[in-house]
C-alpha cells in the first residue's frame, strides 16, 4: 500500500508539471502542502471488523487518543474565470488510543490512514491577494490497523486488520493570501480535518 500512495503523489506531481507545459498562457495550477488537525477519527466510536473479532460483545471503547494530524499534497487546476477549481489530493495520518474492554485495558490500538480524493472548489472572493472558498472532497480511505497488548501479556501476539471507508471533506470556507504564493486556512470537517492550514504555489 505505501509503494502505491507513494506513486500517486508521482503521479499528482506529474499531472502538475505536464499541465504546465499545456497551459502555459495564464497562472491556473495551483500545487499545495496542507496540514489537517481534528480528524473524523478523534471523533468517531471506536470500531473495526478486528476489534469486533476480538471482543464479540462489543463493549470495547477507546480512550487517551492521539494523532500526529494529516499532511495532504494537493494539486488543482484553476478554471478561466479563476472562481472554480477541481483537482485530486493524497494524504496520510497516524492514530493510537488505549483500548478497554468492560474496563479492563487491552492495549495500544495504532492506525495508519491514507486518503485520496477528488476535490471542487468555488472562490465568491477573489480580489487581489485575497481569496474566500468554500468546498467538497470524495475519495476513499485505506486505513491499517495494530493492537498490541499490554507489558503483562508478553505471551499475547500484536492483533492487525485493515480498515476502509468513502472519505469526503466538506470545506464551510477557506481564506487563501496571495497571488502566486499563498498561505491558507480552511474551516470544515472531513478528511482534512477541522482546521487545515497550508501553502500553495499557482504556476503557469
Amino acid at each position: 500500500m505505501k509503494k502505491a500512495f507513494l506513486f500517486l503523489i508521482l503521479a499528482i506531481l506529474s499531472v502538475a508539471l505536464s499541465a504546465q507545459s499545456y497551459y502555459r498562457s495564464y497562472d491556473h495550477h495551483d500545487i499545495s502542502v496542507s496540514y489537517g488537525m481534528f480528524l473524523p477519527d478523534q471523533f468517531n466510536k471506536l470500531n473495526s471488523s478486528m476489534l469486533n473479532d476480538l471482543y464479540p460483545e462489543q463493549r470495547y471503547v477507546g480512550d487517551e487518543y492521539t494523532s500526529t494530524g494529516a499532511v495532504f499534497l494537493t494539486y488543482r487546476h484553476v478554471f478561466n474565470n479563476e472562481l472554480f477549481l477541481w483537482g485530486i489530493t493524497a494524504g496520510l495520518s497516524n492514530s493510537s488510543s488505549q483500548v478497554y474492554n468492560v474496563g479492563q485495558y487491552e492495549g495500544e490500538l495504532k492506525r495508519q490512514y491514507y486518503t485520496v480524493a477528488i476535490e471542487w472548489e468555488y472562490r465568491y472572493v477573489n480580489q487581489g491577494n485575497v481569496q474566500v472558498y468554500s468546498g467538497l472532497g470524495l475519495g476513499f480511505t485505506y486505513g491499517t490497523e495494530e493492537l498490541t497488548p499490554p507489558p503483562s501479556e508478553v505471551s499475547t501476539a500484536p492483533s492487525s486488520g485493515d480498515i476502509s471507508s468513502v472519505a469526503y471533506q466538506v470545506n464551510a470556507i477557506g481564506v487563501r493570501i496571495g497571488k502566486k504564493f499563498g498561505g491558507y486556512a480552511e474551516f470544515g470537517y472531513g478528511y482534512k480535518g477541522i482546521f487545515n492550514i497550508g501553502f500553495s504555489v499557482q504556476l503557469f
